[in-house]
């Protein structure tokens, strides 16, 4: 069934019921609105601001929720995120897809969809698959709506593709296809300024962008055990070591790995695609400002990351990071309605697409300025539903630190020595859950002892 079906469908039910949208939403009950948000001078600075200017008679109160978060991932993460709700009370949610979800299925949303009816509140205008992702976590109900998107694309320099007389990448592409395309480049520059293909960080990034994409997880669904001895991820081992092999992308040696501070790697890249010194480079909507602000050296373009082709028109590339929701025993659902309506509007829209950032409306008619050319790519594809192992499986951030280091070393015996992947893929699973044990051991500990 259709959004629209779904919407029509639940207005009469709720006609039928004797029961007025307004009676749904209530009289507003004394007090201020309580908003669940990670901090509060963000919230104010992003859409408190503009907020109270237009409603002056809503009075605002953000709930820092930052620090119970952290405490609830150090546990059943979905059992204390309810227990949370249900102690603060909040009437306003910012969630990310899974919280969404949680919250969503155990009734703890308020359902958008007879507010969103009453007002005529327009939802054509959203990126396609938008509407739709967020009712197929709600269960065929709308329980909350998203602003903004984060999407990723891939930015190729149309210069060194011409000089080369090399066709330039097009959308949709697989990951062996786009690999195949940057192995090409190698070749075409000299000893003292090479010319790389596609730039990346370390191994294990490849990896995990190749395993994203293919929609492969980590762990089972538990979180105990660490899972690649499968088709999938030999699929994924394979593509990544042929490409780091073929030089098709060039990324840091092992011992390089971990070198510098936090996005070093990425910095590193960014600088030798602004040279001129790569012919890809994988990045958000706000490198196309730094490259529109930067003195024209080459002419540019951007097509969308490489696709699962069993989910041709979704990407994981296409990020939703927050969705804002009305909590089901909310005593002011008018006034949080009115608040959600306002940032999903043209007004905080415009606003904050002035600011640099990497997101954009999720309405792409709301973009602004110089940002509006060129930006079909960024809403070419549906946002792919998402799932983060690591706070909902309860992994210790400690693992992954050490689980990227034992990636690397696998790839590279693949790559240098011809170790089969299979038995790479064995051992590397292996010494994954020993880490993994051992991590989650001593963050036990660690909660013992507070």
């Amino acid at each position: 069934m259709t959004g629209l079906l779904l919407s029509i469908a639940v207005l009469l039910n709720g006609c039928m019921a004797g029961k007025s949208v307004q009676d749904e939403l209530g009289e507003d009950a004394p007090g201020s609105l309580k908003i669940w948000y990670p901090d509060v001078e963000p919230f104010h600075t992003k859409y408190g601001q503009m907020f109270a200017a237009k409603f002056p008679g809503i009075q605002v109160d953000v709930l820092q929720a930052r620090e119970w978060i952290e405490e609830a991932r150090q546990g059943d993460y979905e059992e204390e995120l309810k227990k949370l709700i249900d102690l603060h009370k909040p009437d306003v949610l910012l969630l990310d897809q899974d919280e969404y979800e949680v919250l969503a299925r155990a009734g703890k949303l308020y359902n958008l969809d007879p507010a969103i009816m009453q007002d005529q509140f327009d939802l054509s205008g959203y990126m396609p698959g938008m509407i739709d992702m967020l009712r197929e976590k709600g269960d065929g109900s709308l329980y909350g709506l998203a602003p903004f998107i984060r999407p990723r694309v891939m930015y190729y320099n149309a210069d060194l593709f011409n000089e080369n007389s090399i066709d330039p990448p097009s959308n949709k592409m697989q990951w062996p296809d786009m690999f195949a395309l940057a192995a090409r480049f190698p070749n075409t520059g000299t000893e003292d300024a090479p010319v790389y293909g596609l730039i990346g960080n370390e191994a294990h990034d490849v990896l995990s962008q190749v395993a994203l994409t293919l929609d492969l997880q980590l762990f089972d669904a538990k979180g105990g055990n660490v899972v690649l001895q499968s088709e999938g991820w030999k699929q994924a081992f394979q593509i990544a070591a042929e490409a780091i092999r073929s030089k098709a992308i060039s990324v840091r040696s092992p011992k390089e790995s971990g070198e510098g501070p936090e996005g070093y790697g990425y910095f590193l890249a960014i600088n030798k695609f602004l040279n001129g010194e790569a012919a890809m480079l994988i990045s958000d909507h706000h490198f196309a400002s730094q490259l529109r602000s930067k003195a024209k050296t080459f002419d540019w373009g951007m097509v969308t990351v490489p696709i699962n082709p069993a989910r041709p028109d979704e990407s994981t590339s296409v990020y939703v990071p927050q969705i804002l929701a009305i909590a089901a025993d909310s005593p002011r659902k008018q006034a949080a309605w009115n608040l959600i309506r306002f940032i999903n509007g043209p007004e905080v829209a415009k606003a904050r697409s002035r600011t640099a950032g990497s997101d954009l409306p999720a309405i792409a008619d709301y973009v602004s300025g110089g940002d509006r050319a060129d930006t079909e790519v960024f809403y070419m594809l549906k946002p792919a539903p998402h799932h983060n192992e690591r706070v909902m499986k309860r992994v210790p951030d400690s693992f992954y630190q050490a689980y990227s280091s034992l990636a690397n070393e696998a790839l590279q015996s693949v790559i240098d020595n011809g170790k089969p992947v299979d038995e790479a893929l064995a051992e590397l699973q292996h010494n994954a859950q020993a880490v993994l044990e051992s991590a989650r051991s001593k963050a036990q500990e660690a909660n013992q002892g507070r």
